[in-house]
């Protein structure tokens, strides 16, 4: 620009030299040049100035230079080009000098030479046209804008201009871009628009355009070009209201909102009052915007509401909730003194989150690094190595704090604070967005004061939101315990010490199989100290689904008490699955001097039962004779015994009447009834019976060959109804082959084995389906038990008559299981009626230790 001024006041100058043209040339001797005069300028002498070697003077005429065509200046050879050459342009209209310098013409008018450029038909096709158009609204010139790509041959000025036409008149408006094309290429130009659209053009009854609209013509430095284009002007001007602002998904500090991450907004806009192409944007705050454009369905327009959605550009600077200004294209009267309409949305930026990986599971593991030692100070040589999985971008801090826990020997007294620096959290595709974090004392934290145990950390995330990038924005509290997450570091130092003292070990309370431990079952341990700590005494496994565990500070007042013993509780937890001698080795945490390891036995027992022998023959009484011996066998039922009860009771009795039956189930809190010979079946002792099996969860088995109806009457009773009957049939009875704790319990596996009557047997007919059957014969049905109810029936009174079928050898003190011979069918077949009852009495105290566990 200064060389062209430059060039502009030489030109100037020269002009004023040679405004006037002499007719005469005088060249004197003493003076060098040539003075030009047509005499309409006043001068006293012909003389030319003393600077000067041509002088043309006149206020008439002017001085004219060669006048070319760009072609014409083009012809001439380069060879003959010299510095200074000038010409006047008559395609540029404008003077102009050739520069050796720059190699090229250059003019004098202050701008450079046109470019030579064109579009071609598919860019014509292509060309955009952006925002609205009404009649009688004026445009704006960064809203209303033309879009095209022209090919640059020549580098050069360019002027491109567009005009508006309504049919053959200008309609008010036009467009236009000038500026330079500094190389040959392809280039996007923006044209900008003024005036207002003079008319517009209607819609149709659903929307459409009824035609496409004014055609734009362009001129390419003032030449008309082929190339047009159509804009359609609204007749009416399109007008709604923003009813409120929906955000759908997150979006996040540092994150592009065109990322899939992001979300968008939907606009709901109301009050629509025709067709048309709804624009709505936002400025940019907080480093983005929106922006949302399409045209109107002919449904919305008679609905007279529409959803608009608007994409975000850009990336949110800080996590804060941004007020942001909705600017919608609705038209405005501002010669009515409306006002443009704009809403005031926030849309928030979600602020930091983020969770600990506390499984320790996985790929990513909390660790830790550094000894922690007993009352030793926390340098940075101690870190945490936390792993994070990040939920939404930011900055802060994580923290993890061990909490005082109390005062005094084996309690942490001190709160100890770990802490990692500001942190920028951010989302990481290639890690599952997981970000190691390393967390380090902070200044002045405390110590480790317990010692052979873990002290605990907690997690909680800090964030003071958009405060962490710019201290002018107010304090946000964002912080936030991580719920759940617990992270454990061993503590050396200080070993406690002590002997076990085994012989003086006590155990409290009855563990009883399918019940819960309580608080009453424990172990109580005596211990010698030697050194005080924290003494831990646990089982190592859990045996029969019950573990111990138990711990004590141990103190120096303790050493200086009761001659340095102490007692230790182990605390029982767990459910027994059965009843039995449960053997637990028990392990102390003593260090230095021999491991304090040994076993302690705890009897889990079924709770004490009464059996009532129930018959007013008593020689046939389970309890009779020899019999009772079996019973009285602490090695068949005792602490130790195949069936491990803490005491059976057996009470005995005819007790042929329901009332003495109903009594006698009362007065001693029987749990199993065994009934034998003239047991007495009737309706009344029926319904006794009944009651003591289904609600009080009773356990019966009942040997009958007579009352047979009464007796039939009960097994369609208990079944919930039946046809059942029984009828008289003797035999041995061969079992079947089937896995059931009557056949195989701890008094043998009696599966294909032989039961046998004495005399005469019963057999029962049309058995309910609820009932399971032992006989291996199908048609016989001898012995059975019902399927839900803890009640067996055989059909033989003399079922369990000593020297016969029931085989028992020893005393009545105590006797085991033999088997027997029985006098009906094949005498020679052995019976097995004695394993079979003590098998069904194992049995029912199991199933009475489940349904009645309280004493």
């Amino acid at each position: 620009m200064r060389k062209n001024r430059k060039f502009k006041d030489i030109i100037l100058f020269f002009c004023l030299l040679i405004l006037s043209v002499f007719t005469s040339i005088n060249v004197q001797g003493q003076r060098k040049g040539a003075q030009i005069s047509d005499n309409s300028v006043l001068q006293n002498t012909l003389n030319p100035l003393s600077f000067s070697i041509l002088d043309l003077s006149s206020v008439e005429r002017g001085f004219l230079l060669p006048r070319m065509t760009m072609e014409q200046r083009q012809a001439i050879p380069v060879k003959n080009l010299q510095p200074g050459l000038m010409i006047y342009n008559t395609t540029r209209d404008c003077m102009e000098f050739f520069s050796a310098t720059r190699n090229q013409w250059l003019g004098l008018c202050g701008d450079g030479e046109p470019a030579e450029f064109v579009i071609t038909d598919a860019s014509c096709g292509k060309i955009r046209i952006e925002g609205n158009y009404n009649e009688g609204v004026f445009l704006q010139s960064r809203a209303n804008l033309i879009a095209m790509e022209v090919n640059v041959s020549t580098p050069g000025t360019y002027q491109i201009e567009a005009e508006a036409y309504n049919g053959k008149e200008k309609n008010g408006y036009a467009f236009s871009s000038s500026g330079i094309f500094p190389s040959p290429g392809t280039y996007n130009v923006f044209l900008r628009a003024t005036g207002t659209p003079k008319k517009g053009y209607p819609r149709d009854n659903t929307g459409k355009p009824t035609s496409v609209g004014d055609i734009i013509k362009f001129k390419f430095n003032g030449k008309d070009i082929d190339c047009q284009t159509n804009i359609f002007v609204e007749k009416e001007s399109l007008q709604y209201q923003i009813d409120r602002v929906v955000p759908s998904g997150e979006f996040y500090t540092g994150v592009s909102l065109k990322d899939k991450r992001s979300g968008f907004l939907d606009v709901h806009i109301n009050q629509i009052t025709m067709g048309g192409i709804v624009e709505i944007h936002t400025p940019e705050i907080n480093g983005i915007r929106f922006i949302g454009k399409r045209a109107l369905t002919s449904a919305e327009v008679a609905s007279k509401q529409a959803i608009i959605r608007l994409y975000g550009e850009g990336i949110p600077l800080l996590p804060r909730t941004t007020p942001m200004d909705f600017i919608s294209n609705s038209y405005v009267r501002l010669e009515l003194g409306e006002s443009p309409k704009v809403k005031v949305e926030n849309v928030d930026i979600e602020k930091l989150n983020f969770d600990v990986l506390c499984d320790n599971t996985g790929q990513y593991k909390i660790s830790h690094q550094g000894e922690f030692e007993y009352n030793e100070p926390l340098t940075n040589d101690h870190k945490l190595n936390v792993p994070v999985k990040v939920l939404a971008p930011g900055r802060g801090k994580l923290v993890a704090t061990v909490d005082v826990t109390g005062s005094g020997f084996g309690q942490q007294t001190q709160k100890i604070e770990f802490s990692s620096e500001v942190v920028d959290f951010e989302f990481n595709s290639l890690r599952d967005d997981v970000q190691n974090v390393v967390l380090t004392p902070v200044n002045g934290t405390g110590k480790p004061t317990v010692s052979n145990k873990d002290i605990t950390f907690k997690f909680k995330m800090l964030s003071k939101g958009a405060h962490e990038y710019d201290s002018s924005y107010p304090i946000e509290n964002n912080d936030r315990d991580i719920v759940g997450c617990e992270y454990n570091v061993p503590v050396t130092g200080a070993p406690v010490q002590y002997e076990i003292l085994w012989n003086d070990i006590q155990i409290g309370g009855k563990l009883r199989p399918y019940s819960v431990a309580t608080n009453a079952n424990y172990i109580d341990v005596p211990v010698k100290i030697i050194f005080p700590g924290e003494a831990v005494i646990e089982s190592d496994v859990q045996v029969n689904g019950v573990s111990y565990k138990g711990s004590k500070v141990l103190t120096d007042n303790d050493i200086n008490t009761n001659g340095g013993v102490t007692t230790i509780r182990l605390q029982a937890t767990g459910r027994p699955e059965k009843a039995d001698q449960s053997v637990f080795t028990l392990k102390g945490n003593s260090i230095g001097n021999n491991p304090q390891i040994g076993p302690v036995t705890v009897p889990i027992l079924y709770r004490p039962m009464v059996l009532l022998s129930s018959g007013n023959s008593s020689g046939y009484r389970v309890d009779a004779g020899t019999k009772a011996g079996l019973l009285n066998n602490k090695d068949y039922f005792g602490p130790n015994g195949l069936v491990k009860i803490e005491s059976l009771i057996v009470v005995s009795g005819s007790h042929t009447s329901a009332s003495t039956f109903s009594t006698a189930l009362t007065n001693n809190k029987v749990d199993i009834v065994i009934g034998t010979l003239n047991f007495g079946f009737d309706n009344t002792k029926n319904d006794v019976l009944y009651d003591f099996l289904v609600n009080q969860k009773g356990a019966a088995m009942i040997n009958n060959e007579v009352n047979e109806s009464s007796a039939a009457a009960f097994i369609n009773l208990l079944a919930g109804g039946g046809s059942a009957t029984i009828s008289g049939q003797s035999t041995f009875h061969t079992l079947v082959s089937i896995n059931d704790p009557l056949l195989v319990g701890p008094f043998g596996d009696l599966r294909g084995l032989t039961l046998g009557e004495d005399v005469a047997g019963r057999t029962v007919n049309n058995l309910p389906s609820s009932y399971i059957t032992y006989d291996a014969d199908p048609n016989k049905r001898w012995v059975i038990r019902h399927n839900k109810y803890n009640f067996v029936y055989t059909g033989d009174s003399g079922f369990m008559q000593p020297g016969n079928v029931y085989g028992v050898s020893g005393n009545s003190t105590k006797a085991t299981v033999t088997t027997g011979r029985g006098s009906a069918g094949n005498a020679s077949l052995p019976t097995y009626n004695s394993h079979f009852t003590m098998n069904f009495l194992a049995y029912a105290i199991d199933q009475i230790q489940r349904d009645r566990p309280n004493e």
